[in-house]
């Protein structure tokens, strides 16, 4: 009986007739629901994901012989950084059959400039071609991101499609829902509400990019602002209208707004009002030691308070 009721309630989100907050406030706290979802996916089901691999998960395909060779001379080349030992374990590399051997195209780009560097040693500093020998040994302890066939797994399908933005996580999640129930019930009439995705397509349009961030969302502030211009405009009119609201809420004046640099994260103030933005400068050291951030500057416009914000670079 629980089934039918996870069943109904996706159903219903589905179809426009559950509130987005109350349906993802209870999706995302009863991890049954994920579990019972789970359960009803075939096992042949896979999806693409990103894994973390050395370089001898792009060798172990190859003949022993070959893979023996490599090590050899990767072995070699610790025993002694030399230019013609990085050139010997590069052009063995190099000469693997793509088909065979599926490199990232990270790992392709190091291996283009390597061998770039170590077959013409006497344009480069010898310094330059010591340090490219070095990095030829580093290049079997990296870890490299490879994409590979994995069973579906429902929670880490559902991380996906959470965005900093609540309302493009709602759109994204109703989207994944709605095809995996049609799969799970192929025989069954389910149908999709669109005026999610049309809202946040609409927001999307009269809202800039750098005007986001989790307090902006709690507060509802880009909700309110809409709600004061009549849907009954035309589309051209209400977006104007809209913006300039937008801009004047925001405190936006000529090109004066953050650059961010780890997606938006625009204060609000104690009174549920959006902070004006006074400057942002890139800084390294102190508290954070050597690491590149930048800190963004924002002022409370009722009472002067100042909020400071870090990105890392």
């Amino acid at each position: 009986m629980k089934m039918e009721i996870y069943k109904d309630k996706i159903i219903d989100y589905i179809a426009g007739k559950t509130d987005p907050e109350t349906f993802y406030i209870w999706f995302d706290s009863d991890q049954h629901v994920l579990d019972w979802l789970q359960s009803r996916i075939p096992q042949n089901k896979t999806i693409r994901d990103g894994v973390e691999v050395k370089i001898d998960y792009f060798l172990k395909n190859l003949p022993k012989s070959k893979q023996e060779e490599v090590y050899a001379a990767y072995q070699s080349l610790c025993e002694t950084v030399d230019v013609d030992r990085a050139k010997k374990l590069v052009d063995l590399l190099d000469e693997l059959d793509v088909r065979t051997v599926q490199f990232t195209d990270f790992m392709n780009l190091l291996l283009y400039n390597f061998k770039s560097v170590l077959d013409n040693p006497s344009k480069y500093k010898s310094s330059y071609v010591q340090d490219m020998c070095e990095a030829v040994k580093e290049f079997f302890e990296k870890e490299y991101t490879t994409v590979q066939e994995i069973p579906y797994n429902v929670k880490t399908v559902y991380s996906y499609n959470k965005t900093r933005s609540k309302l493009w996580t709602y759109v994204n999640i109703q989207s994944w829902l709605y095809n995996l129930m049609t799969e799970i019930y192929p025989n069954e009439a389910i149908e999709k509400d669109e005026s999610l995705y049309e809202k946040a397509s609409f927001i999307r349009g009269v809202c800039p990019e750098y005007i986001e961030g989790p307090e902006i969302d709690k507060a509802g502030i880009i909700d309110a602002i809409m709600e004061q211009v009549p849907e009954s405009l035309p589309k051209g009119n209400r977006k104007k209208q809209i913006k300039e609201l937008i801009k004047k809420e925001f405190h936006i004046e000529g090109q004066k707004y953050p650059r961010w640099i780890q997606g938006g994260e625009w204060p609000v103030s104690k009174s549920g009002k959006p902070m004006r933005f006074i400057e942002q400068k890139r800084k390294k050291g102190k508290e954070y030691k050597d690491m590149l951030y930048t800190q963004f500057f924002f002022e409370d416009a009722e009472t002067g308070e100042i909020r400071v914000i870090d990105q890392f670079t």
